[in-house]
């Protein structure tokens, strides 16, 4: 499923004062504070023995330095989430929409829809029914995209193995993708910051709940009846059960990537270039970014290794023919280095190693024993390594039984279904 956009929309030439080299510029914010847009002033005057009053009896004020925070547009079900960019020396000023397109469609994320332009109409459709006054200084035409996220789901057995395989995770990393710090025992991060992809592997259940929390103490708060819309979609039971035991494997997919790979970043380019590809092109990009992951659990599946088949297949893999026979010398080398390992864990080993031994010497033995195994062996007491095995994405099982796709959101307007708060 998509479960996040982020969409770059600039703004029209008329409207921006364009820098001779016609690649940046600056806008007026108050044209956007005519249309609709909350703006912020990082100075406020008073003028001394000025008593100049508006129709309420309120003293005016001059601002200067406007800005526009982050702000929260209300559609049926969901928030858009948007902010002006005002343009400087090094870019064009544009706006940013950020949005769950699941969200939008259905008040909640815990599965949802591949269709590309599907998830595009529900974040321009939303922004255009809120502001319409601002669509006509914009260029959609040239909008862009900032972010995509793809995200599969795998069902584990329980909530005790759904931990433990997160706490695997934790300790894996592959080529260019690292593990990354999480304050959560829910979820493990790779490649944070990264311009090219972000990786998130977490527990749906938890999230959802913390969801809820946070939408009920709004909705006791306001009594905003988006809050109530969201909360029964979140709560229904078809949604608690996929939600439950599920680990979902996001991949933030960012422009840099998308241009490595030869794939548009303007949005209806992107539309295009999906509809026409041979497959999902979501599920492409998802199991492109990560491969890098992916790839140490090549081989066997992941399971505990006893210390006896560990050195039986190291002396068969690397056993040496002599004239009387056959060495095993380099096999009991490795074999001596993977008990190190064993005993004192991967970063322990690896800190303590010199560098080319420790790479040449994971190279040989990972011929037999899976690295993502290695990378785990400090926690191979506790019945963790084996968990990685049930982390199975069975893309035919993304939906609840009976799962049918939303209609856009501009037919979900026009056809009277819900409307706009």
């Amino acid at each position: 499923m998509i479960d996040l956009l982020r969409i770059k929309v600039p703004f029209n030439d008329s409207i921006v004062a364009v820098s001779p080299q016609g690649d940046s510029g600056l806008v007026d914010l108050r044209e956007c504070q005519k249309r609709g847009c909350k703006m912020e002033a990082g100075d406020v005057t008073f003028r001394p023995n000025d008593y100049r009053l508006d129709a309420e009896n309120v003293a005016l004020a001059e601002v200067s330095c406007l800005r526009h925070p982050f702000e929260s547009l209300p559609s049926s079900w969901s928030t858009l989430s948007f902010k002006v960019y005002q343009g400087g020396s090094n870019y064009y000023p544009h706006i940013e929409l950020k949005a769950s397109p699941a969200k939008l469609l259905t008040g909640q994320n815990v599965f949802g829809t591949c269709d590309v332009m599907t998830c595009l109409d529900s974040l321009v459709s939303a922004f255009c029914y809120a502001l319409p006054d601002m669509v006509e200084i914009l260029d959609f035409e040239h909008a862009t995209l900032a972010q995509i996220d793809c995200t599969f789901t795998a069902h584990l057995p329980n909530e005790s193995d759904s931990r433990n395989v997160i706490h695997a995770l934790r300790n894996i990393s592959n080529g260019q993708t690292r593990g990354s710090k999480s304050s959560f025992d829910t979820t493990a991060y790779f490649g944070k910051g990264s311009r090219h992809k972000r990786l998130k592997a977490y527990l749906k259940q938890f999230e959802l709940a913390d969801q809820i929390a946070k939408i009920t103490s709004r909705y006791d708060k306001t009594k905003d009846p988006i809050y109530k819309m969201q909360l029964d979609a979140m709560s229904a039971p078809d949604v608690q059960e996929f939600a439950t035991n599920a680990l979902r494997l996001e991949a933030s997919i960012m422009p840099r990537m998308l241009q490595r790979l030869a794939i548009p970043t303007n949005i209806w380019e992107f539309e295009s270039h999906a509809k026409s590809f041979d497959g999902c092109l979501i599920k492409e990009l998802w199991n492109h970014a990560w491969s890098d992951i992916f790839k140490t659990f090549e081989g066997e599946h992941m399971r505990t290794y006893s210390d006896t088949e560990v050195h039986e297949n190291l002396r068969e893999h690397f056993k040496t023919e002599t004239k009387s026979g056959f060495s095993y010398s380099k096999a009991d080398r490795l074999f001596r280095f993977f008990r190190m390992m064993k005993h004192e864990g991967w970063e322990e080993v690896k800190a303590t190693t010199p560098k080319a031994t420790f790479h040449r010497s994971i190279k040989e033995i990972t011929e037999v024993v899976p690295k993502a195994y290695l990378q785990n062996l400090q926690a191979t007491a506790s019945n963790v390594v084996p968990l990685i095995r049930f982390i199975n994405v069975d893309f035919e099982r993304q939906h609840p039984a009976g799962w049918t796709e939303p209609k856009r959101l501009s037919e979900q307007f026009e056809s009277g279904l819900r409307l706009v708060s």
